[in-house]
């Protein structure tokens, strides 16, 4: 893969007209999935050119360019890409590294990732991505953690805000800072519109985020402890990881006002299942590190999975009863926003705890499957609605004429089971063709660096 170069000035994200260049492709006879309802379109002919989806159309009907590449769709199911809305692509410190990772996202159909890293070089590689200057999915680059170092009183909040947006930053990432700094983080960034989310601090409350106009709450932050009674006495109950600890003080009843709370406020959650679950499942951490797609990280990476989970293991606030409590607390939240119509978008917070890019994805669906979602609204979270999140100028999500070129070949329906998503016979970002062939080539080159081949 190739390896960033010197950085240029930043522009504001993605420009809206992004091509990449490339050929004329056409996949012919193709059973289209795309995403606007839950439906399949049989037999189409599909034509993408500079980066772009030029036409849709009956296959009978379709005018195909002369000397367009032709892939054959006959039995086939093309979808839109995945986007993961909350990963993190490392910095600049190992470009091998971090070049795989992206590489990692692509190969599973997520050609989008708003990318909650934080790290100034993501300016320069948002734009080269951009250019066609280096493969990978469309980033959208957020700001490095708010921290109180940085913005720990409402005027240097203020600031960091200012700067971040004059940087050229697409997304300010809430850290831990003081309720005053919050708030007045939050008022800047209104003011000058410049979209705000992630956690929410310590000291904040899910009703100021709300109240705020925070973007988006991530992991489904504070919602247990908003669901605890204030007559309930919890001194000397530390909250914990994501409530665990006061898990036991929630009362289910709270879920319609959080709900109806969340609606007003317009808030989107990317609620990252797999962050808790996977702490907080049974299996040996041996076991899951096993996985066949463990193989594509470094081992220091795998290492640092096993003792987080033995770390979380040990703790008092996340001993099996309460693990288990919030993992169904979590899953009754996502069921009860999804079906209220609170805006969802899928995320996985890789590559954290067992989530290697990309595969990860994957099972953060199933899990929201398992929370009561059908395999349409599991994918619509990661298609149509991540679109959504970023307002009418993103023109993907959907197939249709005009969108961006982010589309998955694939060999069974989607609609049937979400791990028909994973029977790939090519995936296509920004217009650039990916056969599956490619793909397993360029993963067992992963694999190699991360055995030490």
């Amino acid at each position: 893969m190739l390896l960033i170069a010197a950085a240029f000035a930043p522009a504001r994200g993605p420009a809206p007209d992004t091509r990449q260049a490339g050929p004329t492709i056409a996949f012919v006879g193709v059973n289209v999935v795309p995403m606007d309802r839950e439906h399949v379109l049989a037999n189409q002919t599909v034509v993408v050119q500079d980066g772009r989806i030029v036409s849709v159309a009956s296959a009978a009907a379709a005018r195909i360019p002369a000397g367009a590449r032709r892939i054959e769709g006959k039995g086939r199911w093309l979808m839109p890409g995945l986007t993961e809305m909350h990963g993190h692509v490392p910095g600049p410190e190992d470009p091998a590294y971090r070049d795989a990772m992206l590489f990692l996202y692509v190969a599973n159909g997520v050609t989008t990732v708003r990318n909650m890293a934080g790290n100034a070089s993501h300016l320069a590689l948002r734009n080269h991505i951009a250019a066609g200057e280096l493969p990978g999915p469309t980033l959208h680059a957020a700001s490095p953690w708010l921290s109180a170092a940085v913005a720990g009183t409402p005027d240097k909040a203020r600031q960091a805000v200012r700067d971040y947006h004059a940087a050229g930053y697409d997304l300010i990432k809430i850290g831990s800072v003081p309720r005053d700094a919050y708030l007045a983080m939050a008022e800047t960034a209104n003011e000058i519109g410049m979209p705000f989310g992630g956690h929410i601090p310590d000291g904040v409350q899910l009703t100021d985020a709300l109240g705020s106009g925070q973007t988006s709450i991530d992991h489904l932050d504070r919602y247990v402890e908003f669901l605890v009674p204030e007559d309930i006495d919890t001194a000397g109950h530390p909250t914990g990881f994501f409530g665990s600890g006061w898990v036991q003080f929630a009362d289910a009843r709270r879920i319609p006002d959080a709900v109806k709370r969340t609606i007003a406020a317009g808030t989107w959650n990317v609620p990252t299942l797999s962050l808790v679950e996977h702490l907080a499942s049974s299996e040996a951490p041996e076991a899951m590190i096993a996985r066949p797609e463990m193989r594509y990280m470094p081992r220091r990476v795998l290492d640092g999975w096993v003792k987080a989970k033995r770390d979380f293991a040990a703790r008092p606030d996340f001993q099996p009863d309460a693990a288990r409590r919030l993992v169904e607390l979590r899953r009754r939240l996502v069921r009860d926003l999804h079906a209220a119509g609170a805006p969802i978008a899928l995320g996985s917070d890789a590559p954290q705890f067992f989530n290697v890019p990309g595969f990860s994805i994957h099972h953060e669906m199933r899990m929201m499957q398992a929370a009561g979602l059908t395999p349409y609204q599991v994918l619509a979270t990661g298609t149509r609605e991540a679109a959504r999140y970023f307002g009418p100028k993103a023109r993907f999500g959907t197939i249709a004429p005009g969108q961006r070129a982010d589309l998955i070949l694939l060999t069974a329906n989607p609609l049937e089971r979400l791990a028909n998503v994973e029977r790939r016979a090519g995936v296509m970002v920004r217009g650039l063709w990916l056969p599956e062939s490619e793909i397993q080539a360029g993963l067992e080159k992963i694999a190699a660096v991360a055995r030490g081949d």
